[in-house]
């Protein structure tokens, strides 16, 4: 299940802790949505398929592949961390499903950060020219399936 919330503005420590403020804000998908254009869809794996191809027809999303970072079976899984934890936009929307594992992704809301965290079956949306950085939770496994616009 997806939880979303605003994110500590200083950064400091493990990127792959939660980092909330103090008191915590959490937030609802509605307001993901609101403040950054970002969209989540919560779990459910009985219409996962039909999620899936709506998506893709909806959005034209024509190109996908399979994203693993994985601590036990990496032997640069620190650089990767760096590297996931980079500030990113892209000019295309794109879309991550969360296959195994969990995931942060921090998307920009411009006076700040708002923390998603994604487990197996949530799917976020990013929209094109968003700021966001991800990061693995302690557990230093993810499995997505990323979809990109275009042709395959």
């Amino acid at each position: 299940m997806v939880h979303i919330w605003e994110k500590d503005p200083f950064p400091h420590g493990d990127p792959r802790l939660p980092h909330h403020i103090f008191p915590p804000r959490r937030l609802t998908p509605d307001d993901l949505f609101k403040k950054t254009g970002a969209n989540v869809n919560i779990s459910d794996p009985v219409s996962v398929s039909k999620r899936v191809t709506t998506l893709k027809l909806e959005r034209g999303f024509g190109r996908e592949d399979i994203f693993i970072v994985d601590a036990t079976n990496s032997n640069n899984f620190a650089e990767r961390l760096d590297e996931l934890y980079t500030i990113r936009a892209y000019r295309d929307e794109q879309a991550k499903m969360i296959l195994d594992g969990e995931i942060y992704f921090d998307i920009e809301n411009g006076d700040g950060w708002i923390r998603v965290l994604c487990e197996a079956g949530d799917l976020l949306t990013i929209p094109e020219n968003k700021a966001f950085r991800m990061t693995t939770t302690p557990k230093n496994f993810i499995k997505m399936k990323r979809f990109f616009k275009g042709e395959e």
